[in-house]
């Protein structure tokens, strides 16, 4: 009887087993050949039914041959004195030995090369190449290292430094199949899968892989960074060499450009969308720049709390005009500081990184209407749009360089955008400092980014606005005899240096 029951038991059991066998099956995988496919239920799956790797291995394979390790050469001058000529130029048995006394000894020039390393991707079968600007950026040599092992010496075609791309070439042919496929990043969705392939700490061909963290990221304090960022932010490790590589959507192509990474945080990347970097790579190539138009004013992002106070009603946004600069189309077309903007040639304006990337996108030369709020009262503005790369061109630092003057052993320049920008300065009036002798009085007591407004010797003030006020002060140092008073700005403080003869 005991044994009856055992075997009833059992023989329950198996058909139980027969049945859930029958029901369940495992999730087929998806085939390499086709690399949209998917499982049953419509999301896609990561993994080769055939040969068991995942679909991130797949694609690294097809992809690593257009990803290339780029190496750049930079000669810099510094200038260089030997310790001996320090040691021996005020010691005074020296200076009777030699019969006279022994000059100074000047500094001697002397040249370094600077060496670089980044990634980049072949984009097109003749050889041209899409990587950062600052991983080129003024190189006196690149060397391109493919896949194959092969060196191929690169030359520049163009650079934009506002969005820090650049795109370079080799003199070699390619097949279809070795080089990178163009995606859509608008097409990308937080949480997406991406791929990262690059030459981290030299370490080429590195495969990393993460997800979209988050889409137009902007206003990033990246030091010299991009003046216009809508990045892709992955968590897909990217390091120093990362940059200028590709950024793959799970399909392959690419998205987007890696181009820089938190430094004190891990998971934190970001990439230029491809859509962007697409359109700037076509101007470099016809034209080795690209032109942007601009208006002249500073532009500012409107909080929620002034919105009310500024006349902005409702769902209407805007960007305040902090301050309308001079000799500019937005100055000639009668733009006034504290008008609101909130609609550009039709568009509502949404905020400032769009305002801004929607102005830059139009031709130079092209005439917009704006409708602007003044005193809560909508006006209409026309106006011809300048070029902003002959803006860039004029307050380039290194034209700036030759319109330097040196006086009381400092190196002066007349205020503009671009120093106003590189040393974070927020004052109108006076004059930069952008270097200090060593043999100056004000070594130690001025430096480099402050901004002097105003000499005082014996009594008279010299209110200082340009190169030309400061050399008229300095004319009234007699002889280093007199004492006088330095007034300058410093991060947006006054403060005041005495000098003694």
């Amino acid at each position: 009887m005991k044994l009856l029951k055992n075997l009833t038991l059992a023989t329950v059991f198996i058909l139980i087993g027969v049945l859930l066998t029958a029901r369940f099956e495992f999730t087929d995988r998806a085939s390499a050949a086709d690399p949209v496919s998917g499982s049953s239920d419509g999301l896609p799956d990561i993994f080769d039914s055939n040969e068991g790797h995942s679909r991130f291995a797949i694609i690294a394979k097809n992809v690593m041959p257009a990803v290339v390790n780029i190496k750049t050469e930079r000669s810099i001058e510094y200038n260089y004195t030997s310790p001996f000529d320090r040691f021996f130029e005020s010691d005074p048995f020296f200076d009777d030995f030699f019969g006279r006394r022994q000059q100074k000894q000047q500094p001697k020039t002397r040249k370094q090369i600077q060496r670089g390393e980044g990634s980049g991707f072949i984009y097109t079968t003749d050889g041209y190449i899409m990587t950062n600007n600052h991983v080129v950026e003024k190189a006196d040599k690149i060397i391109v290292r493919l896949s194959t092992g092969d060196e191929v010496e690169a030359k520049i075609i163009g650079t934009d430094p506002e969005t820090d791309l650049a795109v370079i070439k080799i003199d070699k042919q390619f097949d279809e199949d070795k080089i990178a496929k163009i995606g859509n990043s608008d097409d990308l969705w937080v949480g997406d899968w991406v791929i990262a392939i690059g030459s981290p700490y030299s370490l080429e061909q590195t495969v990393t892989v993460g997800v979209v963290s988050a889409k137009d990221r902007s206003g990033l304090g990246i030091y010299k960074g991009p003046v216009f960022q809508d990045f892709i932010q992955t968590d897909a490790a990217i390091n120093p060499g990362n940059s200028g590589g590709p950024l793959l959507s799970i399909q392959g192509y690419v998205v987007g450009i890696n181009a820089a990474v938190n430094a004190q945080a891990q998971g934190i990347g970001f990439a230029i969308p491809i859509n962007m970097a697409k359109k700037i790579a076509e101007n470099l190539k016809s034209d080795g720049i690209v032109r942007r138009a601009y208006l002249g004013i500073m532009p500012k992002e409107i909080t929620s709390a002034e919105k009310e106070v500024l006349g902005l009603k409702g769902d209407q946004e805007g960007v305040l005009v902090a301050t309308v600069e001079k000799d500019t189309p937005a100055e000639e077309y009668g733009f006034k500081a504290d008008d609101v903007i909130i609609e550009m040639n039709g568009k509502k304006i949404k905020n400032l990184e769009q305002f801004r990337f929607d102005l830059a996108s139009f031709d130079p030369g092209r005439k917009i209407d704006f409708k602007v709020l003044r005193q809560g009262k909508e006006k209409s503005i026309t106006v011809k749009l300048g070029d902003r790369s002959t803006l860039l061109a004029v307050n380039d630092p290194a034209v700036q360089e030759d319109k330097s003057e040196e006086y009381l052993g400092l190196k002066v320049e007349e205020l503009n955008d671009a120093n106003k920008k590189k040393f974070n300065i927020s004052v109108d009036n006076g004059v930069i400092v952008t270097d200090i002798d060593d043999e100056s009085v004000l070594l130690g007591k001025l430096q480099a980014g402050d901004v002097i407004d105003k000499i005082i010797v014996a009594g008279v003030h010299f209110e200082i606005s340009s190169v030309g006020d400061l050399k008229k002060a300095v004319s009234k140092v007699k002889d280093g005899k007199d004492s006088y008073i330095v007034k300058f700005v410093r991060n947006s403080r006054s403060d005041y240096v005495l000098v003694k003869p």
